[in-house]
């Protein structure tokens, strides 16, 4: 399969993925608000928001997956990746949002003593069922998220696995309350899915912040790239400069390849065509760039290699400032 192809295939598996997050969030945000109105259970208000805005999000990262997979042009050679970043982070701020009005609702129902009548046990088995309904539908958005190293559908995963806890947490939260006619559960509830909010807004915006600033790869990765890079140790001398960063699904790779002086260009490059191609089969949707150099020792970021040293530099052990500029 070609690159090409490659990235169409992912951009409709988002896109399917990005479709059933919608339907699942609206479709249990109707049943928590109608519940929470007619029952005026502030918890399930609460959720209910969180879910509705959960569907609104998912149109949102819809469009910026539509966008970022256009290819790239000559105003945008690095292609429309980031604009994945930028939905997650809009999400990030949407449930950000959330989470503060639902806290601020809350503490003046507290502080005023406003509570529901009654707590319907229906209610309790309801909250159960949809937390059953998110762990299936968040393991379907996870999968999708790893196998396309799409942000945009990780916070979607991460987004959705929330539910789980907080839909859960408030059908046995609502159940004690019912049982032990204490409805002022219902808003002690309604500060706990505050909390998750905030909670999951700081992991997402936090991975958003990661990309934008081209923060490397995470150290997991970047060991498996060393990894890919150690069987063609015989045919170089060592790797250094090596910088990467993530942009949507795409991952850039840049790197130093040194040589022996001796070494033709047409060796060189064909070493440096085998190197990519390993990096592809690993991330089809990387972009690696090869910079070859001959051995010479009088620069400072060159050296003789040694058994005690590693062939390939990671960010940990290479320095940063000369090579990058070189």
């Amino acid at each position: 399969m070609s690159h090409h192809d490659h990235r169409d295939q992912n951009t409709q598996i988002r896109k399917r993925a990005v479709h059933v997050a919608i339907a699942a969030s609206v479709s249990v945000a109707i049943i928590e608000l109608i519940l929470g109105y007619l029952l005026h259970l502030e918890s399930l208000l609460a959720e209910g928001i969180h879910t509705l805005l959960d569907g609104v999000d998912s149109i949102i990262v819809l469009v910026t997956i539509y966008l970022a997979a256009r290819p790239a042009d000559r105003q945008h050679p690095f292609g429309y990746g980031k604009y994945e970043a930028l939905g997650a982070g809009v999400e990030g701020f949407f449930v950000l949002g959330a989470g503060i009005g639902i806290a601020w609702r809350a503490i003046d129902r507290l502080v005023s003593g406003e509570t529901p009548p009654s707590i319907p046990l229906y209610v309790c088995a309801c909250m159960m069922a949809a937390a059953v309904f998110y762990y299936v539908v968040s393991l379907y958005l996870m999968r999708i998220a790893k196998q396309s190293g799409s942000p945009a559908i990780y916070a979607e995963a991460m987004h959705l696995r929330t539910h789980i806890y907080i839909t859960g947490g408030l059908g046995a939260g609502l159940l004690i309350g019912a049982l032990g006619d204490w409805p002022i559960v219902d808003t002690l509830l309604a500060l706990g899915v505050a909390a998750c909010l905030l909670g999951i807004a700081r992991q997402v915006l936090r991975q958003v912040w990661n990309q934008m600033m081209d923060v490397s790869l995470p150290r997991d990765e970047v060991s498996r790239l060393s990894g890919l890079l150690e069987p063609f140790g015989s045919r170089f001398v060592e790797i250094h400069g090596l910088r990467t960063r993530q942009a949507g699904v795409e991952r850039h790779i840049e790197m130093h390849l040194v040589v022996q002086p001796e070494t033709t260009v047409r060796a060189a490059h064909d070493l440096s065509h085998e190197i990519e191609d390993a990096i592809l089969a690993e991330w089809p949707a990387a972009h690696v760039t090869v910079h070859i150099e001959p051995l010479n020792t009088s620069h400072d970021e060159h050296r003789e290699w040694t058994q005690d040293q590693p062939k390939v530099r990671t960010d940990d052990d290479s320095p940063t400032d000369r090579e990058f500029m070189h």
